[in-house]
């Protein structure tokens, strides 16, 4: 049995007195050891995990070295999913109290700083190779791309899904691209990525598979990131000509365009929301447990009003390409909350089931261990940290919801393109090839959620430009692409 079918039976926190926070999260996950004393001091980093965060908000140095020391205490127990993720927040925590006293914040050093290139690379890629969400996000985005450009002899693909980007999702698409009926389309291919080596490297594979194939390819490497691209000119950057069939694949990174500058801490409203983080915090630190409970907690909706001008200003020139169709996959969680407390407890609920779900994975294929081990400390530590420690303009990981993306999507002239039937078959059925009973999908407006257990960890949703201005006349005659990479 996996572990995700025992966490429910676990614990649950009890909700805390009716106030402003009622639509927080309230249950964490928690691992089952099979001998009941180790599993007794585990029950125990939740609430030590709370009351750690409530003294860090307080600016206790005091309180907090006691609570680091409880969770470093409760984590050498055994090594287990919850444990590792304990202390990665342990660290989160610590640094998020020393950011503002004056020389500290200064002295800590940026992941960009210690981690090389080479092994950042290859942790993404691991993650990619590893998660079964994200394996299933690239066969369904694949069969919407393939059934939007049906009938079209030249097809533009532009994935911006930067450190996301994996020459494995394009090679299976060259590949039913060549069986389709009538004849492979013309192929070009841009791709937006921070690494010039891993563009060379993906554009030689690519051109290998596309010879194989005898289809007509070409590839355009674009050297960036998605937030740094100049949007007013994004035609010519991506090179995208007049009149031609467009899809256009976003995972993973649409969220750094909604930073914001909401540091607010300096504020009369910001020391109010300091002081109900505290409380929030110690209720949440003394619930009790019992012993079953629920993971369909509340969804706490995002603060934004508004769509960020970061990712207005992206969508509209998204929209001035005028593409056949749009795929985005992104987290789906409240992780872009302006108070700590909220984001907090929902990085704890959404991260454990993503550790659960990669130490699953290992545990089935013991040799990734190392590889599972890379990814949660390079990629989804670094995720939690910015989470939690980062204000303002300096947090990027600003995940939220299915609902979310679909309001900063509707307000930027898109209209919502159902997932076919066939689309999400072909995702479910990814799904299921890495045999985890934990593994979870399911279809919300025609989106596509993916989920461990009954935690939503991913949505795939699909887009076009209202009517009017979506793609469709060819403006200018096309020229057919020739068979080699430029």
């Amino acid at each position: 049995m996996w572990p995700w079918q025992q966490i429910e039976k676990l614990l649950k926190l009890r909700p805390p007195e009716p106030n402003y926070y009622l639509n927080i999260p309230r249950v964490m996950y928690m691992p089952l050891m099979q001998d009941q004393g180790p599993a007794d001091h585990l029950a125990q980093l939740g609430p030590v995990l709370y009351t750690c965060a409530a003294h860090v908000t307080e600016g206790s140095f005091e309180k907090t070295d006691i609570s680091l020391s409880q969770i470093k205490s409760l984590t050498s127990i055994v090594d287990g999913p919850l444990q590792r993720l304990s202390l990665i927040i342990a660290d989160s925590l610590a640094r998020r109290l020393l950011c503002p006293v004056q020389g500290f914040s200064g002295a800590l050093i940026h992941p960009s700083d210690y981690f090389e290139q080479p092994i950042l690379q290859t942790a993404r890629c691991n993650l990619a190779n590893l998660s079964p969400y994200i394996s299933t996000g690239f066969a369904t985005i694949n069969r919407a791309i393939l059934e939007a450009m049906e009938n079209e002899k030249v097809v533009h693909i532009v994935d911006l899904s930067c450190s996301t980007s994996h020459p494995r999702q394009w090679i299976k698409l060259l590949r039913e691209f060549h069986g389709r009926q009538g004849g492979p389309p013309g192929v070009r291919l841009t791709v937006v990525h921070d690494n010039n080596g891993f563009l060379a490297d993906m554009r030689s594979l690519l051109s290998k598979e596309a010879d194989m194939l005898k289809i007509p390819f070409q590839f355009n490497p674009v050297i960036g990131r998605l937030e740094t691209l100049g949007f007013n000119n994004l035609r010519n950057t991506l090179n995208i000509k007049y009149g031609e069939a467009v899809a256009i694949s976003c995972s993973l990174q649409m969220h750094r365009l909604l930073v914001v500058d909401d540091n607010m801490s300096c504020s009369g409203i910001g020391q109010l929301q300091k002081m109900a983080n505290i409380a929030q915090l110690k209720k949440m630190a003394s619930s009790v447990y019992s012993p079953t409970s629920t993971l369909n907690y509340p969804q706490t909706p995002s603060p934004q009003c508004q769509t960020p001008k970061l990712l207005a200003s992206f969508l509209n020139a998204i929209r001035a390409l005028k593409p056949n169709i749009m795929l985005v996959m992104e987290q789906d969680a409240n992780h872009n909350a302006l108070l700590f407390c909220d984001r907090f407890v929902e990085a704890l609920n959404y991260y454990a089931a993503l550790f659960d779900s990669l130490h699953a994975v290992a545990g089935a294929n013991p040799q990734r261990a190392d590889e599972r081990a890379r990814v949660e400390r390079m990629i989804l530590g670094e995720e939690i940290k910015n989470i939690l420690v980062c204000e303002g303009v300096h947090r990027h990981e600003r995940h939220e919801r299915l609902s979310q993306w679909a309001m900063h999507m509707n307000r930027s002239g898109f209209d919502h393109v159902p997932l076919s039937f066939r689309a999400i078959w072909e995702g479910n059925q990814k799904l299921m090839s890495f045999g985890l009973n934990g593994c979870q999908n399911k279809v919300e407006n025609d989106c596509l959620l993916l989920c461990w257990g009954s935690t939503h960890l991913y949505s795939i949703s699909a887009w076009r430009p209202h009517k009017g201005s979506s793609s469709g006349s060819r403006e200018h005659m096309l020229v057919q692409p020739q068979h080699q990479i430029i």
